[in-house]
């Protein structure tokens, strides 16, 4: 009896020793604080230090797997929503020692760095912990090992030097979006206020966030360190998604294919002038330049996708149609990459699409708006015999690597250009 008593008391002592040590390990770094004002938290200081290189090498042991010629399978598991992808110049390149906080302009580099290559950031779904790696050469770092797991989608900054998070986190019983600033390699960040409606990267260093509230929606900015926010508009519309191209930011109603969508263009005062619409399961991707907007939209039977120019009014009807969201604009703002599904044959597109239960097998392609001309860039399922649901399009500034998610399975695919 009396080693009974023992042995349940030693497993009580246990489990309370596991207790202690998961608070230490979840709980959120006491300086990191929310802010109360509009949306953004304060900056701190984290103790996590950078990784080290985890599947570095050449020949054989060089990292992902080469499915169909300039086609990289980069991973196996899903990763979260959103990658950075920009081009490496060798003036750039740190110290192996060196480190990104929020405020850093120049991304993390590892030691096995080639010069002029394309890094990629992304973030593993299920560990947390942010990867770099280095298409070109194909070379795999763990910058991070920050464990902060179920990331659901991150928006870079364009060097790849931190990332806005969100993922959903329990409190007191209920559950919440959190929005976290994460620098790439793990130190430092802040928190923003909590079950914000959007917080993304605007151009090189700003942060926009949405909240929506009984009245409505508010839009605020800040530098990507937290500093300097500004309230940017409040507008009674609350079911809505902004978007930003050069100076110009726009407002869409969220999409759904029984229901008319319009676009406005936002003002600092919060009036916004309907530039499209109504149209039915309206989405729109701005471009680099926010003098056009790529828009796709649905009329019961088919899928249509155009160009709109801003300034004049223009339309430009494109030869194939896909999702907006399923493009990427090339840095110059006049040629596109898409995901264009082989087949359409769901009425009830963007929903069946948004809810999983309707998927794509994609081709790539390239369309010039100038010439209207759409040239294939690849065909997975042919190439590669696998079939890609391509999101999350992603170009280098140069054009070198497009790289993207695919939709099925959350993997990451990179294909050289």
């Amino acid at each position: 009896m009396k080693n009974r008593a023992q042995i349940i008391l030693s497993v009580l002592a246990i489990l309370i020793l596991l207790g202690i040590a998961a608070y230490f390990i979840f709980k959120p770094s006491a300086h990191l604080t929310v802010s109360t004002g509009v949306g953004f938290g304060d900056t701190g200081s984290g103790t996590v230090t950078p990784g080290s290189v985890v599947e570095p090498g050449t020949g054989s042991n060089r990292a992902g797997v080469v499915v169909a010629p300039n086609l990289i399978k980069i991973t196996d598991g899903p990763v979260s929503a959103g990658e950075a992808v920009f081009d490496i110049a060798p003036a750039l390149i740190p110290s192996a020692a060196a480190t990104s906080t929020a405020t850093s302009s120049t991304a993390f580099i590892p030691a096995n760095y080639t010069p002029g290559d394309v890094g990629v950031h992304y973030i593993d779904r299920e560990s947390g912990n942010v990867y770099e790696y280095l298409a070109l050469s194909r070379k795999l770092s763990r910058i991070s090992n920050r464990t902060l797991p179920g990331i659901q989608e991150a928006s870079w900054l364009a060097d790849g030097s931190m990332a806005i998070v969100r993922y959903v986190s329990q409190a007191s019983g209920s559950s919440h979006i959190t929005t976290y600033a994460l620098p790439a390699t793990g130190t430092g960040g802040y928190f923003f206020q909590q079950d914000l409606d959007q917080a993304t990267i605007i151009g090189s260093s700003t942060v926009f966030i949405l909240a929506s509230n009984s009245t409505g929606s508010t839009g605020s900015t800040a530098k990507s360190d937290g500093t300097n926010p500004k309230s940017l508009f409040a507008s009674a519309l609350s079911s809505i998604f902004v978007k930003a191209g050069g100076s110009n930011f726009l407002a869409v109603t969220k999409a759904a294919s029984e229901l008319d969508g319009y676009a406005f263009l936002l003002s600092n005062n919060g009036n916004m002038t309907p530039i499209l619409g109504p149209l039915k399961g309206l989405t729109i991707l701005p471009s680099p330049s926010g003098k056009t907007i790529l828009y796709s939209y649905t009329d019961g039977t088919a899928l249509h996708m155009s160009a709109f120019n801003i300034s004049d009014g223009i339309v430009i009807n494109l030869p194939l149609a896909t999702l907006a969201e399923k493009c990427v604009w090339a840095s110059n703002s006049t040629s596109l990459y898409c995901g264009i599904p082989s087949s359409l044959n769901d009425a009830n597109i963007p929903d069946d699409w948004y809810q999983g239960t309707t998927s794509f097998t994609d081709k790539i392609w390239r369309i010039d708006l100038s010439t209207r001309l759409a040239t294939l860039i690849v065909d997975p399922s042919q190439g590669g015999k696998v079939d890609i649901d391509a999101v999350d399009l992603s170009i280098d500034p140069t054009s070198q690597v497009l790289v993207f998610r695919n939709k099925k399975d959350s993997s990451l695919w990179a294909y050289s250009l």
